[in-house]
């Protein structure tokens, strides 16, 4: 299974870091923070199942995300690793740090909690993908004009964008699994999966970093995760939103840094 993942390292630390991107990104996505640990770190930008050039799943969830992460980690010999991760990816490490603590030494979360959000906030974003498909375009532009008819927000279109190729036939298509995506968006909004064998609370070192002006994590947030982390703080990056990594990098590198020191 471990062949799945598209994984690209950096970096020739004795330290490991593992870097998990959000949804409808890829590993490139937490570039800034990467570039901001190789001196001291061997960093690993892993695709998610599903996204950039990793292998699509019959099924996706966080859950079988997680467990694609651990094969991974496992044939690497990788145990102890540090790790980051924002919105998707952070749940999917999260859920990682129940079912394998033994993989992570310590985690950073980037901007998301592991509950259920009732908001659906990228339905408007499923549509505009659809509808890329859909028009057959042969260009990035006439994607992008497609896309801002129904998302509009620009910063989410050129993100979006990141993740096209053009196929044999010359027309534009999407790295991500939009179906598949789709399909397991109702479980991405959930919380964690927890087997009767999970190791509640877990013991990884977890640093919740929430954009202050996002509204992902809840002031809430330390109560509620109390029975699924022992060891938790949540820390509030001024001037950031849920993309806090690239508009507080400096900030959040050194909040990173901080939190795996020995």
């Amino acid at each position: 299974m471990a062949e799945l993942l598209k994984v690209k390292s950096a970096g020739s630390g004795d330290k490991a870091v593992v870097l998990l991107h959000g949804l409808f990104g890829s590993g490139n996505n937490l570039g800034q923070i990467a570039r901001g640990l190789i001196d001291s770190f061997r960093v690993f930008s892993v695709d998610l199942p599903d996204h950039g050039r990793s292998a699509w799943l019959a099924s996706a969830s966080i859950e079988a995300y997680a467990e694609r992460i651990a094969e991974w980690m496992d044939s690497e010999a990788l145990s102890q690793a540090f790790m980051i991760g924002h919105s998707l990816g952070g749940k999917v490490a999260m859920q990682l740090a129940v079912l394998r603590p033994e993989l992570i030494q310590r985690l950073v979360v980037l901007d998301i909690i592991p509950v259920a959000y009732t908001e659906r906030r990228h339905d408007h974003i499923f549509e505009g993908l659809h509808a890329v498909s859909v028009a057959a375009v042969s260009s990035r532009q006439q994607a992008r004009h497609i896309l801002m008819g129904l998302i509009r927000e620009s910063d989410t279109v050129d993100f979006l964008l990141t993740s096209v190729f053009r196929n044999e036939e010359g027309l534009i298509e999407w790295r991500f699994n939009v179906s598949g995506l789709e399909a397991a968006y109702a479980n991405f909004l959930g919380g964690l999966y927890l087997p009767d064998d999970a190791v509640i609370p877990s013991e990884v070192p977890v640093l919740i970093l929430r954009g202050a002006d996002s509204n992902y994590v809840p002031n809430t947030a330390n109560r509620e995760l109390a029975p699924l982390f022992s060891a938790l703080s949540v820390i509030t990056v001024k001037n950031a939103g849920h993309w806090l990594h690239q508009e507080q990098t400096e900030t959040v590198l050194t909040m990173v840094r901080r939190h795996f020191a020995p």
